[in-house]
Order: structure tokens, then sequence, then C-alpha cells
């Protein structure tokens, strides 16, 4: 609308310009002196109000540019509401440098925000620029280097030569491994690196992290998980044996004195009463001795043995034992073989306790259910080309809370088992090399996945 206006208001005055030149010359063809001297001077005024328009709305311009060449955001528009081309352009002006001022605003909330949480992570950060010269670190970078000048790279030269190295290196590589040496104690590192373009220049970002302080983290809560669920297994065995040792307690002590004192001949119903609870104090001691055993299985799995084995004609021979349960439980067992031949490398003995275990659980899941079956793949990854194993079920599929604790040693949500299938399976899996998964969904069964 304002340049439509300008375009309009300059189209006009030079139209005016044209005719009082041409009047002009038309009375000096005349010699009309007073009425050319008078047009001279009114086309000389219009020169000057063009002129005055002209540099009013220039210098405007040149006073918005440089608000915004220099960051400075005071400058102001004369605004009123006279409707004039140069009120109109002020005011698209003002409203263009405010919404500059806005941007500029946001963009440095935007930079602290990011700034402080780069600040405040775990791992080390530390950015230079094509110089050498250090544009950015972290807290944590600076605890890592803690006494020493760290200003440019030539800095870590003979500190930490090491490093010094991964910073100056020039290959494609984005991950390494180093080490920092303090002054009690040496700490491993993993370097990570990253290239980016600010402004035209090369920005290398490295990010460094603390190996044994991430092993550490893990290695804690795998054991507050254990000692959880180890601690909740030998309460239930030790609860009934106090309680029932107490009653056979105050039930011998009773027959005594009715022996003593009243000489009553104990009954066959007060036998079986002390043999009951005896049973069952035998019972829960033979299971805290299976845990135990579990436990002494989970701590010292021995040393696999690889062989190539055909994952094929292993799965045929490991379903042999459970074709006669399936049948007797009207659940079906499936073996889809999509890749003969297909060949893994693994000890035998362990892969099959492995595969063993999925089958086991699936058909214990299934038991009941009408139309159960389990099916048994072979085949080769999309993606990587790598044989997998899957063991696939249509039971109820597992919750979420128990899904994110089921390779735990000793969880188990099935009254009677010890948990110590699953997560013996993976740590096998672990031992050859390999990855076992799960994938479920409520109502929708579940997805076992060997990787090899």
């Amino acid at each position: 609308m304002v340049y439509k206006q300008f375009k309009l208001q300059v189209s006009l005055r030079v139209f005016l310009l044209v005719l009082t030149a041409i009047a002009l010359s038309f009375f000096l063809l005349k010699e009309y002196l007073a009425t050319t001297i008078f047009i001279f001077g009114l086309l000389a005024y219009q020169v000057y109000l063009l002129i005055q328009k002209l540099s009013g709305i220039a210098f405007e311009m040149k006073k918005f540019l440089d608000a915004i060449n220099y960051d400075d955001f005071t400058q102001t528009f004369s605004v009123n509401a006279s409707g004039d081309i140069q009120n109109e352009l002020n005011k698209s002006l003002a409203s263009a440098l405010d919404r500059f001022k806005e941007l500029r605003s946001n963009r440095e909330s935007d930079l602290m925000f990011y700034k402080s949480i780069a600040q405040h992570v775990d791992s080390g950060l530390i950015a230079f620029d094509p110089s050498g010269k250090i544009v950015f670190s972290n807290l944590t970078t600076k605890r890592f280097f803690s006494g020493i000048k760290t200003t440019n790279i030539l800095d870590f030269k003979d500190s930490f030569p090491s490093l010094y190295a991964i910073f100056t290196s020039d290959d494609d590589i984005e991950s390494y491994q180093s080490e920092l040496k303090g002054k009690y104690n040496v700490d491993k590192v993993l370097i990570q690196k990253m290239t980016v373009y600010v402004k035209g220049e090369v920005i290398n970002i490295f990010n460094i992290t603390r190996v044994a302080e991430e092993l550490e983290k893990v290695e804690i809560k795998a054991w507050e998980s254990l000692i959880t669920v180890l601690t909740h297994e030998i309460m239930n065995a030790m609860a009934p044996i106090s309680s029932l040792s107490d009653t056979v307690s105050a039930e011998l002590e009773y027959i005594k004195e009715g022996i003593l004192e009243r000489s009553e001949i104990p009954t066959a119903e007060d036998f079986e009463d002390l043999n009951l609870a005896l049973n069952t104090i035998q019972q829960r001691s033979h299971q805290m001795s299976k845990l135990a055993e579990d436990f002494r299985v989970m701590a010292h799995l021995r040393e696999s043995e690889p062989q190539h084995i055909n994952l094929g004609e292993l799965c045929k021979e490991t379903l042999i034992q459970y074709e006669p349960i399936g049948i007797e439980k009207g659940i079906e067992i499936e073996l889809d073989i999509q890749v003969e031949g297909l060949m893994v490398t693994s000890d035998p003995q362990q892969l099959s306790e492995v595969i063993q275990n999925l089958i086991k659980n699936a058909l214990e899941e299934l038991e009941g259910k009408e139309k159960g079956k389990v099916t048994i793949i072979c085949k080769q990854d999309d993606q990587t080309n790598r044989p997998v194993l899957q063991v696939i079920d249509n039971g109820s599929g597992i919750e979420t809370d128990a899904l994110s604790r089921i390779f735990v040693p000793f969880f188990t949500t099935k009254k009677g088992h010890t948990g110590i299938g699953l997560s013996l399976s993976r740590q096998i899996m672990r031992n050859n090399k390999g990855r076992l998964t799960v994938i479920s969904s409520i109502d929708e069964g579940a997805e076992f996945t060997v990787w090899f």
C-alpha cells in the first residue's frame, strides 16, 4: 500500500514538472518575461519539493539500515495521523524494527537456553575454530582440565598429546578412545567428533565422556535391580519358614506338657499337623537352595566354545522334545526356515539352551489358550543380512512395567518360577557376541529375537 502511494505521488510530481517545463518553454518563446520568471520559480520549487521528499525517505531508510547493521534498536521514527506517504513509511519502518528487535531478543534467549544446557551436561563439550582457538567449553570440560591453561588447541600438545592428536586429526573417524591422566588416576574416555559450519567457518566439536562413569552407572543400576529381586525372593521363602518354625515349636511344647503333666498321648492329628508344617519348611528350604544354585549358575557361566552351526538344523533338533508337549496342550508349533543352510557361529549347547528357554516360556504363556501358536523363524535380517532367530507367540503379551525388567535376574511374573531363564539366555548370547531382544503388546503376544 505504501509503495503504491509513493509511486502515485512521484508520478504526479513528475507529470506536473513536465507540464511546468512545457509552459516555461511556451512563455519563453512568446517572450512573456514576467510570466516566464514566475513559471521558472514554480518549476524550481517543485524540484525542491521532490528532492526534499526523496531525501527524507532516503534519510529514514538509512537510519533504519544503520539500526539493523549496528544492532541499535533505540532508533525511533515519527508517526502521526496525517496519512502522508512519509508517515506511512515511518510506520512500516518502526514495525519492521520492532520485529527485528523481537527476533534478536528471541535468538538471544534461545542461545542462553542452549548454552545453559550445554554447560550442565555430564559429558565435556569443547569446540575449536579453524585457527585452533577454543570458542566454547562447558563446566565438565573445565573440570577435566582444571589447573591447565586451555584457550587454544596447542595447550593440549604437551599436557595431553593423545587428545591433541585427536583434536588435530583430519580423518573421517567420528569416535575415539583415549585416556586422561590425572594426578592420582587415569580415566578412560570416549571422544565423539562433530563438524558444523558457522558463518562459513568449520567448527569442530568434541564430546568427551568418561567410560568408567557410564559403566558404573549401568553396573549400579543392575545391582540395585538384582538386590531388589533377590530380597523379594528370599523374604518370600523365609517368611513361611519363620512362621511355621514358631508353630512347630509351640505344638511340640504343647505335646510335651500333655505327656508330662496330663499323661496325654499325642494323636495322629497332632503328628499330621507337625508333618505338614515340616514338609512346607522342607519345600521352602529346597526353593532357597534352588535360588542359590540359579545364582551360582548366573555368576559362573562357563566360557562359550563357538562352532559353525546350521541354525535351522539346531532348531529342528531342539523342537523334537517340545512337539509332544505342544500336542498335549493343544498348542501349534511351527518352524519357518526362510533361508536353508543358514550358518551361525556360536556355542551349540548354549544356543540350544537359549532356544529351549524361549520355546518353554512361549508354551507356558499359551497354556489354556484356544488356538495357541508358537512360531520359530530362521531368516536373515532385511537391513543387515545377518542371521536372526525369532520365537513368536500369540499369547496375552507382556505388560509395559514387566517388559522393562523381564531380563533382570530372578524377576518373574509367573508363580513357581525363578526368573532365571531369560536373564541367563541374554547373558549366553552376550558371551557368544549376540543379542536377545523382545517386543510385545498387550493381547498381541510377544516376539523374542536372537541376533547373531
